[in-house]
């Protein structure tokens, strides 16, 4: 059941103590507090801004459907609220006049509508912007023949993309280009002129980065003593110049673009604590001030924190609006109707950006422009740092987990069903974090389905109660983090040289690791969470390198780990070398380092296909090695499972086995 956001946030409000048990950060929790007791829906918080605003900036990352169908939404309210005029970056001012027939016409003319847009941007193929036009045309029916009419105001012209000569981006071809000068002084003339002088309002929507008002954009530049310049030309500049006051800026739910500008492309707003907070309240439509407020504060250390010491998500925008989190967003629909009838030597000669994208022919362009509607592969990057959804349970998130042995990295602790702080629980600890819980925000779209299997499980029999924490891997370190250090160092100096470099960064880093675990993120989860902390209730389980790892750890931390689980077990170490020197490592350093039989469980398992076909004779002489040390069916296990390969879909379907054998009581 839906319930109203009003009630879902007051009902949560209370709800919330029981869940959260105070392992957040301050400003995390302040900011799920202050979002309780302000409860405001996206069009009830946008349109009473137009009391105090004659000019409202909103800001979107283009053709997401959801900010549109928003936008749509509204109109009735903004007229009502005396606000006749929807300001568009989308559509050329040359055509503002057939534009304004068009809105007020007899019939709606759809081909005219797509013509409009085409006319604007050759590729702009994506039919929730043309409904807009629609919508409002639809809405002015409504209105009696003297009532004054909805406006829809372009504020853009056609760029002349032709006269890029050799593609190179110098002022005289810019000038060539932006014909009529450069796109944000245009913009702005357009609102002075139609809205400003006339004394009128408007909501303006526009690309984010065009309604900056206080916020400016950072430039690099190296012979600046601090390396740092600034854009002020945006439109919202401009207008908060010109108006200051009178000028209100808000944000849609939007990626950032990251400190690197690829891998990642985009990172999520206050370092994924915005979503972080949001989570909490079951993610309701919501829109809320950014300045002066407990969200505002939350800091961020995206590409715009660039050459801005300290910054805050009140530093950027003045509101912000929410509603969905970016895996649940969709993007727009392609509309193939647009280029009917259109010549494609005129659209190769018109493309926007042509020095960014060359398609030969016009299915190359159309495929384009489908790629970029894909949310799924566009926000990717953001979508595989969400938390979680869980079909039992609960996970909180703690965002990138500070240490002083190994880098930052998400830490994910899934509380099961019917979580009780009043009752005691186990704690298995996981590696690969970000695989364990939800395929749908994975790279791979697979999981571990964790939350399913435990909670299938203790229906069947009698499990220990047990919180599970998901260790995120950092990617690039996880090679480094996972193979166990002391085995490799007892390799050949020649090994050990030749795939440092290459592997681990430089340097293997798996004690490190270990120490963050077992000296940071355990006394964390102790301390925030009602856990057993003996060895007896504290487990360590790993697929692949991750059950490397967790071999290591239970032999490292006897005293910490009283029972392990490794699943494919990756023996050979390095996929690319087929080198018995390395198996021979982990088989020595187990004859020496097996913790004690009487007090441990350890449990391994692989399959046939695949990488997994290596395992077999390497894992037969650890069993050996394991039977010799005394280890016997009552505390160890190893599983052999034909045709099961190397991946999370064939860890999930036998997850349950290792399980039971660590938390059946």
């Amino acid at each position: 059941m839906k319930l109203p956001i009003q009630f879902s946030l007051l009902f949560l409000a209370f709800l919330f103590p029981v869940l959260g048990f105070g392992q957040e950060n301050k400003p995390t929790l302040e900011a799920v507090e202050y979002l309780k007791q302000h409860p405001k829906s996206p069009k009830d918080y946008l349109v009473p801004k137009f009391k105090n605003y004659p000019l409202v900036l909103l800001g979107e990352d283009h053709a997401v459907k959801e900010n549109l169908d928003f936008v749509k939404s509204i109109i009735p309210e903004l007229y009502q609220a005396g606000v006749y005029n929807l300001c568009m970056e989308f559509g050329s001012f040359e055509k503002q006049k057939e534009l304004d027939e068009l809105l007020n016409s007899e019939i709606f003319d759809e081909r005219k509508a797509k013509d409009l847009f085409f006319y604007y941007n050759v590729g702009w193929a994506y039919k929730e912007y043309f409904d807009i036009y629609k919508a409002v045309w639809e809405f002015n029916k409504t209105l009696k023949a003297d009532a004054k009419k909805f406006r829809i105001v372009n504020l853009s012209y056609q760029y002349r993309w032709e006269n890029l000569k050799g593609g190179a981006r110098t002022p005289e071809n810019m000038k060539a280009v932006f014909n009529l000068g450069t796109p944000d002084q245009f913009r702005t003339e357009i609102i002075k002129k139609e809205i400003i002088e006339k004394n009128e309002k408007a909501l303006i929507y526009m690309g984010h980065v065009h309604v900056f008002t206080k916020y400016r954009m950072p430039i690099l530049k190296v012979n600046n003593d601090d390396f740092c310049d600034y854009d002020e030309g945006m439109v919202g500049n401009r207008l908060y110049k010109l108006m200051p006051g009178k000028i209100f800026n808000i944000m849609f739910h939007t990626p950032m673009f990251s400190k690197t500008q690829y891998n990642p492309a985009y990172v999520s707003p206050a370092n994924g604590e915005l979503e972080n907070a949001l989570q909490k309240l079951d993610y309701p439509q919501i829109a809320f001030d950014l300045i002066n407020t407990p969200v505002g504060k939350l800091r961020d250390n995206s590409f715009f924190s660039f050459c801005h010491s300290d910054f805050k998500m009140e530093d950027f925008f003045d509101g912000y609006i929410f509603l969905k989190p970016f895996k649940d967003l969709t993007g727009c629909t392609y509309d193939d109707d647009f280029f009917t009838g259109k010549d494609w030597t005129y659209i190769e000669n018109n493309f926007p950006d042509p020095d960014w994208r060359k398609p030969k022919n016009l299915d190359e362009y159309k495929t384009a422009i489908k790629k970029y509607v894909d949310i799924k592969d566009r926000y990717k990057d953001v979508i595989q740092t969400s938390i979680p959804a869980v079909s039992s349970g609960k996970i909180i998130r703690v965002n990138n987990f500070p240490s002083k042995y190994v880098a930052p990295r998400n830490v994910d602790i899934w509380l099961p069903e019917n979580f009780n702080p009043n009752k005691k629980y186990a704690v298995l600890y996981m590696h690969d974090g970000q695989m364990l819980f939800d395929g749908s925000i994975n790279w791979n779209n697979s999981e571990w389905k964790v939350d399913e299997s435990y909670t299938e499980l203790s229906k069947k029999i009698k499990l220990k109660d047990c919180i599970i924490v998901g260790l995120w891997n950092t990617g690039a370190t996880r090679h480094s983090e996972y193979f166990p250090q002391k085995p490799f160092e007892s390799l050949s100096k020649e090994l050990q040289n030749q795939t440092l470099e290459k592997y681990f960064l430089g340097k293997v880093q798996s004690d490190n690791y270990l120490k963050f675990i077992v000296q940071e993120v355990k006394p964390f989860i102790d301390k925030n969470y009602p856990t057993l902390k003996d060895r007896e209730n504290t487990y360590i389980a790993g697929s692949s390198m991750g059950g490397l790892i967790s071999m290591y750890a239970i032999c490292e931390y006897p005293e910490i780990f009283g029972g392990s689980a490794s699943l494919s077990t990756h023996w050979i170490g390095i996929t690319d070398l087929s080198n018995d020197e390395i198996p021979s490592a982990f088989e020595n350093y187990l004859q020496q380092k097996l913790p004690n039989p009487k007090t441990h469980k350890i449990y391994f398992d692989f399959g046939t296909e695949g990488l997994d076909s290596h395992y077999e004779k390497h894992q037969n002489k650890v069993d050996q090695i394991m039977k010799e040390k005394g280890f016997d069916k009552n505390n160890s296990a190893t599983k052999k499972f034909e045709s099961a390969d190397h991946s999370e879909s064939s860890w999930s379907k036998r997850f349950s086995i290792p399980l039971e054998f660590l938390l059946k009581k």
